[in-house]
């Protein structure tokens, strides 16, 4: 993932959805297309450090919101419990927002209920980050995020990237940093002179791009 997409996908988290994650969440971005419950259904999966799971669906005619709407709240909580994410947020992305609005609120209510960890948005087409589009996200992109990347030779067996992996999340010089240390920042290796040359010699430069 480029700096400008993950930029425009933090950016319309925060301030599209209104998401209160602190910064250091949305150093793991993931995004896929899934399999929906129909094929008629298809949808965008973005998990935001591996708390925040967030289905995108972008609709069609607006009579067959309400049905999308009902399987895909059921869908989204499901995982949101089996793999106990914080939150799950459906966003239906439409051309004509405000024809769908009522009727897909009524549907995502009937299922959810009172449930204050699911949130409905419906945004207009314009409002949708490029790169969260269907037709943005090929298969190759959804296979190699199912499947990450070997973990380079100079961090094969490193306990800290494999904890990340086994969280699920890539392996940055940030999450490497804010697992090892607290802090995200490169300034609590002031005294350590030994493991901040290391980590300037194999880590790039761009403390989010991932190395596995």
């Amino acid at each position: 993932m480029n700096p400008a997409d993950r930029q425009s996908i933090e950016h319309f988290v925060r301030t599209t959805l209104g998401c209160k994650c602190p910064d250091e969440v949305f150093e793991s971005i993931v995004f896929e297309r899934v399999p929906a419950p129909d094929a008629a259904l298809p949808c965008t999966r973005l998990v935001i450090g591996n708390r925040l799971l967030i289905y995108i669906h972008e609709t069609q005619p607006a009579k067959a919101t309400t049905a999308a709407v009902s399987k895909l709240a059921t869908q989204g909580r499901t995982e949101r419990d089996a793999k106990q994410y914080n939150r799950y947020r459906l966003v239906l992305v439409s051309a004509h927002p405000t024809q769908v609005l009522d009727d897909a609120k009524a549907s995502f209510t009937s299922v959810v209920g009172d449930d204050q960890r699911a949130h409905l948005h419906v945004v207009a087409t314009d409002q949708l980050p490029h790169a969260l589009r269907v037709d943005a996200i090929g298969p190759d992109l959804a296979t190699a995020i199912r499947a990450p990347a070997e973990l380079p030779q100079w961090l094969r067996g490193d306990p800290i990237a494999l904890h990340l992996r086994n969280l699920g999340r890539p392996v940055t010089k940030a999450a490497w940093l804010e697992c090892a240390y607290g802090s995200s920042n490169e300034t609590v290796l002031e005294h350590d002179k030994e493991t901040r040359a290391w980590i300037r010699s194999h880590f790039p430069v761009d403390p989010h791009e991932a190395v596995g």
